[in-house]
């Protein structure tokens, strides 16, 4: 049985093997679609008209596509979107982190839905299940962090959509998340930080230097693991921040391997590349630390051959996770608890805010976007740091004399002012 739509818009039909097709004409030609379902017929068709519509209404203001190019599912369009648009600009761990909201969240979720036909209520109702139910390791919802990356990646693809011509709005803009919730940061107190120290320095791998390097110079793990003695200033005393070291996602077949740990050149942000310097005493153990490197590899020619900076003691690579066992190891030689290695970074930041820092030099030492990004963290350092530096203008502080006693006016007269 055939059931028409309006004249010259198609026709629909359920074929003798139970599916539906949808015949209607496109650029002079009949094109034909199976469906497996009336209802996904249905949605094609609703995208189809809409899209025809526009194309209608932008006839009178000039050159318009010769089709209705809004005709595509969310799931497709982002597999176009991701690998033509997203994959030439982004970083590769950004890449990964983009595959895997399009395939375990986007797609199953609203995937068959029409790129011309969502609405703002679907893509609410979408990022509320995901608040709601989208861990996919274990019960309950992805954190507000995760929900704000994905909206922020929805939006650049939908908003490229909208440049393309194939849809008129970006409903991204409308959607609410929740706010998320600051987490306390660790920061170790200056009596750990000494026990860390000195923890670090009895560790048998020379690389537990690391720890104490990033004490005082607040790098990320991954950019602890990523440098290399070639961005190594000596005559300086300084460090260039360039490259990363992580384990990421393959995507290549002819890899067994899922996953598998690279050092890229580009840190997390433009502003992540930066030159970190060195204090004198940090930099004399510094040196110590490479004279050590430089005679392991006179001895053995093939020691570290990609010169890393923080090298296992077999002369291969550290890998975040495996030098994370290292840092943990000498936390608890400290006797510390509760301390992961990215404490290391906020308490370098709170000492060098105590020390009087500013926060605009500390924002780059640290490479974050902008200066409001670190206010923000460590804003409580800073008032502690004003409450402080007030607090030292006690000494100047006195008791005001006390003001003479008036002599009482005589008897019978009145007291005068003089202005």
């Amino acid at each position: 049985m055939m059931a028409r739509n309006e004249k010259g818009t198609g026709s629909l039909y359920q074929a003798k093997d139970k599916t539906w097709v949808y015949q209607y004409n496109e650029d002079g030609k009949r094109r034909t679609r199976r469906f497996k379902k009336k209802a996904e017929a249905r949605l094609f068709i609703e995208s189809l008209n809409k899209a025809n519509a526009i194309l209608i209404s932008r006839a009178d203001s000039g050159p318009s596509p010769a089709r209705a190019t809004g005709v595509i599912t969310v799931g497709d369009w982002f597999d176009r979107w991701l690998e033509t648009y997203a994959k030439p600009s982004v970083k590769l761990s950004t890449y990964c982190s983009y595959e895997l909201y399009i395939r375990a969240h986007i797609k199953p979720m609203i995937g068959e839905k029409y790129m011309n036909t969502i609405t703002a209520d679907e893509l609410q109702a979408f990022f509320n299940d995901r608040g709601a139910n989208g861990n996919l390791q274990r019960q309950g919802g992805l954190s507000p962090k995760t929900l704000t990356n994905i909206r922020n990646m929805m939006h650049i693809a939908f908003d490229q959509a909208l440049k393309n011509g194939m849809i008129t709005v970006n409903f991204v803009e409308s959607v609410r998340l929740p706010k998320a919730e600051k987490k306390e940061m660790r920061v170790l107190d200056r009596e750990e930080q000494r026990r860390l120290i000195a923890a670090a320095h009895l560790a048998p791998e020379p690389a537990a230097f690391g720890i104490i390097f990033d004490l005082f110079a607040g790098l990320r793990i991954g950019e602890l693991c990523g440098l290399r003695w070639k961005n190594v200033n000596m005559d300086d005393h300084s460090i260039r921040v360039c490259e990363t070291r992580n384990r990421l996602p393959n995507f290549d077949d002819t890899i067994e391997t899922s996953t598998s740990v690279r050092t890229v050149e580009s840190t997390k942000t433009s502003n992540s590349r930066r030159t970190v310097y060195m204090t004198d005493s940090l930099y004399k153990d510094f040196q110590q630390y490479m004279n050590i490197q430089l005679s392991i590899k006179k001895q053995y020619p093939s020691y570290n051959p990609d010169g890393y900076v923080f090298c296992q003691e077999n002369g291969d690579p550290y890998e975040p996770r495996t030098y994370e066992d290292l840092f943990k190891r000498c936390v608890r030689q400290a006797g510390i608890k509760d301390a992961n290695f990215h404490a290391l970074r906020h308490t370098f930041a709170t000492r060098s805010l105590e020390q009087g820092m500013d926060i605009v030099t500390l924002s780059r030492l640290l490479g974050h976007a902008n200066p409001s990004v670190t206010m923000d963290k460590y804003g409580h350092a800073i008032d502690d740091h004003k409450r402080q530096s007030v607090q030292r203008l006690d000494d100047l502080y006195s008791a005001p004399p006390q003001p003479p006693n008036p002599q009482p006016a005589p008897k019978g007269q009145w007291m005068t002012m003089e202005w």
